[in-house]
């Protein structure tokens, strides 16, 4: 039997020692302390959050990171511990590997971890948000594999033969959340400090009093961890997906019209595109167009909502783009109401060479739905009625590049309604740009992980803003 299997079974033997009456009150105890503020707070019982959570997908983690708490705590009056209580009468069955597992996660202690450097499915570098030191490197394959630079997590980190590893709790932290656990949680940690600094017998059990007090800190701060991630997971269940509008505040939607055609009437059609002002040909050896910019596109506005925008090569504002096939006219913009527009114009400079115009829309979450059930499915084949991934992968990192150059110089709320370029001229300033960039990064290679797309490369805006020293490659 492997190391993994003893582990697993050992765990699943505390779990059933667990159910012994004495425990279970324990436990439950402990259920109460995570979940009975948020509960309180929203006024649900502890049922409804949980079966809320399981339809989610969430149960998982939250169960495994009480459970890990409880089974790490030292109770009153003499500082009984269940996984004491379980290797002393039943650890004669277990494996030394097990044992060793349990002894671990007895004494550990949860802690928020910055992720620097991941190579999936193998080992991740972590950064301590808390207690700082040293970079740990953590080998671990499963742990690891949906792992991006810069997420933030919350986990328990083991030492188990010469390596570290992570126990079965994990929770991930969107980066403004885990801010906001870091303010609370240095508020609470000066609380507690000014309370158990003149601890007797403190200098007995370590030399260094401080990291002492940290890790007793820690093991009393679980909760905090708990509720801030409960808050920000049913907020982000319960609220509305930000609105993604084009610059000319229509909602954001991939369109794609085609314009069949006979093969006859060609070459009339290149020649009437090639002559119409607002038509532009992408390559002059090609067969396809760009539309430009149509004649208000160039006023200030504005805008409600996320706007982006298309763009040639990242840098040239068009409307859409219009390609030649055999038999069809394929006109794809990011509206339904460009696309009416562009139809208007069609019809007037392409009158008796097309057909009736076939259109099919998509909203940005139907591409990442669709996209994500068409890579997990064993059909090889581009789905008949999809828009090619390709071309909406290039139209997302155009519009992501039009975006963040606005971006550099506009006011953004996570730097105090400062822009980019004014907030880095403070040195507090600058230690808000720099989360800004590590949320903007970690917001991209998680979505091009969960579509399968190359990712956005933001280092640009490290290198324009001066702060490439601080980006860990």
């Amino acid at each position: 039997m492997g190391k993994q299997s003893n582990i697993d079974k050992a765990v699943q033997n505390l779990m059933k020692w667990m159910e012994q009456p004495g425990w279970l009150k324990e436990q439950t105890a402990r259920f109460d302390v995570h979940l009975a503020p948020v509960c309180d707070h929203l006024n649900i019982s502890q049922e409804e959050l949980i079966q809320e959570l399981e339809e989610a997908g969430f149960g998982g983690m939250l169960f495994g990171m009480v459970f890990e708490d409880f089974v790490c705590r030292r109770l009153p009056p003499n500082d009984k511990n269940i996984i004491d209580d379980y290797l002393k009468r039943r650890g004669w069955r277990e494996s030394v590997p097990g044992r060793r597992y349990l002894q671990e996660l007895r004494d550990s202690v949860l802690s928020l971890y910055e992720v620097t450097k991941v190579s999936p499915g193998r080992h991740c570098d972590l950064r301590d948000l808390v207690r700082g030191g040293e970079t740990i490197r953590v080998h671990e394959h499963k742990g690891t594999r949906n792992m991006v630079k810069w997420d933030r997590i919350a986990a328990r980190l083991l030492h188990v033969n010469g390596n570290y590893v992570f126990s079965g709790g994990m929770l991930p932290f969107p980066q403004e959340v885990a801010q906001d656990l870091l303010r609370v949680l240095a508020e609470s940690r000066k609380e507690f400090k000014r309370e158990h600094s003149w601890a007797t017998g403190m200098e007995a059990r370590t030399e260094n009093l401080e990291e002492n007090l940290d890790e007793l800190f820690l093991q009393e701060a679980a909760p905090a961890f708990t509720s801030i991630w409960l808050m920000d997971i049913l907020e982000r269940l319960h609220g509305p997906m930000p609105e993604m509008v084009n610059r000319d505040e229509e909602t954001l939607v991939f369109t794609e019209t085609r314009f069949p055609f006979v093969a006859e009437q060609l070459d009339e059609i290149m020649r009437r595109l090639d002559a119409a002002s607002e038509w532009e040909r992408d390559n002059p050896d090609g067969t396809a167009w760009v539309w430009l910019p149509e004649p208000d596109a160039s006023g200030k506005k504005s805008i409600r909502g996320l706007s982006i925008e298309t763009y040639q090569g990242g840098q040239r504002l068009i409307s859409g783009t219009l390609a030649l096939a055999p038999g069809a006219l394929t006109l794809t913009t990011n509206s339904v109401e460009r696309t009416n527009r562009a139809k208007e114009v069609l019809a007037a400079l392409l009158d008796g060479l097309v057909g009736p115009a076939l259109i099919k829309l998509q909203t940005p979450e139907q591409l990442m739905t669709e996209n994500q059930i068409h890579r997990n499915s064993d059909n090889d084949g581009e789905p008949a009625d999809s828009i090619d991934p390709e071309l909406a992968a290039e139209v997302i990192h155009n519009m992501l590049d039009q975006h963040y150059r606005q971006c550099l110089d506009e006011p953004i709320p996570m730097l105090g309604d400062k822009s980019p370029r004014q907030r880095v001229k403070s040195r507090k300033g600058k230690e808000q740009v720099i989360e800004w960039l590590k949320s903007l990064e970690n917001n991209e290679l998680r979505r091009a992980a969960t579509q399968g797309h190359k990712p956005y490369d933001s280092r640009w805006m490290w290198d324009e803003l001066k702060l490439d020293a601080h980006r860990v490659d």
